[in-house]
């Protein structure tokens, strides 16, 4: 398939490992190439193709090495087809341009290489903290935060369920938590997005979420293990406990577990910034003071919360996960694949 010459082409490009850049062309006249930054700035046409240079301002995977489009190529693909509806054809530029092998994938996937991997990728999603996150570390963790942990903490204490020792042991031991996961936000962030894909179901990769899950239930048997048996909540390490902390970790992850991966999608599918995001991810971690209520045995009041909170979770991330799928790309001939990198050649100078 080759362009007409009265189609205009559009390239997405990185100008450098930070930004991503986008131009037209008119393939009768190559040399006019035009930067621009909207949808509404490309002349009509009667069709525009989209080709997608792989970029590196955006990860997603095990690799870590980049990815075939950036959140910023899907936002501008909605917004050129919602211009030119029935008229946008997509080519990737990358390893997908090659022709499709036909083979159907399978309904579950599960890539246990990742999990290997993990201590690497962490290392290599490194981000230096910044002002955004001290600033939620002074008046987030040690503001909000530390004073709901003190009123529950003094509460238990001053009815005798909970002995002194233990109380500071615990305040000290959900702090240090907090700090690294207030501080370490972007890092962290950047980890969970690089290991959706080592669960997928069906169309709905799910690897960020199972990793969330499992973290969430290490933590909080360690949680119940400094503070002891409070209000409704036994020994933890009786069957009893195990059992009570393993439902309301479910409950957990069934009405809020969520919001983390449909953050993530949201960045994906380019609705938010990177700078959205991290606020969007140090705001919702604020609903993790729900499970003090749990951690302190009031778990009639943290049903309660977990079932106002499963409405919102599950319809944002199901929204993303659904209606945000990429468009496939079209097959085209290998003389427009060269044109096109040659078009990319003459990008950076305009």
């Amino acid at each position: 398939m080759n362009p007409p010459s009265s189609d205009v082409v559009v390239l997405a490009l990185d100008r450098n490992e930070d930004e991503r850049a986008y131009y037209y062309f008119r393939p009768s006249d190559p040399d006019t190439g035009t930067r621009f930054f909207s949808a509404s700035d490309l002349p009509d046409a009667p069709r525009i193709m989209i080709a997608l240079f792989p970029t590196k301002t955006y990860s997603e995977g095990l690799g870590g090495a980049g990815s075939e489009r950036s959140p910023e190529d899907r936002a501008l693909i909605r917004a050129v087809s919602s211009r030119f509806p029935g008229r946008t054809l997509i080519v990737s530029m990358g390893e997908s341009a090659a022709a499709d092998s036909g083979e159907r994938e399978a309904l579950v996937e599960f890539k246990p290489a990742m999990l290997r991997e993990a201590p690497r990728v962490l290392r290599e999603c490194w981000t230096t903290p910044n002002r955004q996150d001290y600033m939620y570390l002074l008046t987030k963790t040690f503001g909000l935060n530390l004073v709901v942990r003190l009123f529950f903490t003094v509460k238990a204490v001053h009815s005798g369920d909970l002995p002194l020792l233990r109380a500071v042991l615990s305040t000290s031991w959900y702090q240090l938590q907090d700090t690294v996961f207030t501080v370490f936000g972007q890092t962290y962030m950047k980890f969970l997005g690089r290991m959706t894909g080592m669960l997928r179901m069906g169309p709905v990769k799910l690897g960020d979420f199972a990793f969330v899950y499992v973290q969430l239930c290490f933590f909080e048997f360690l949680n119940r293990l400094v503070l002891g048996p409070l209000g409704e909540n036994p020994l933890v390490y009786t069957w009893h406990g195990m059992g009570l902390i393993f439902v309301n970790i479910i409950q957990g992850m069934i009405s809020g577990g969520p919001l983390i991966p449909a953050i993530n999608k949201m960045r994906r599918a380019g609705i938010i910034r990177h700078s959205t995001m991290m606020h969007c991810y140090q705001l919702t971690s604020l609903t993790m003071q729900f499970g003090l209520f749990a951690s302190f045995g009031y778990q009639r009041f943290y049903f309660a919360l977990t079932t106002g909170t499963l409405i919102l979770s599950w319809s944002v991330y199901a929204l993303f996960s659904l209606f945000f799928q990429d468009p496939p790309c079209a097959k085209v001939d290998a003389s427009v694949i060269a044109r096109l990198r040659n078009l990319a050649t003459l990008a950076p100078a305009l």
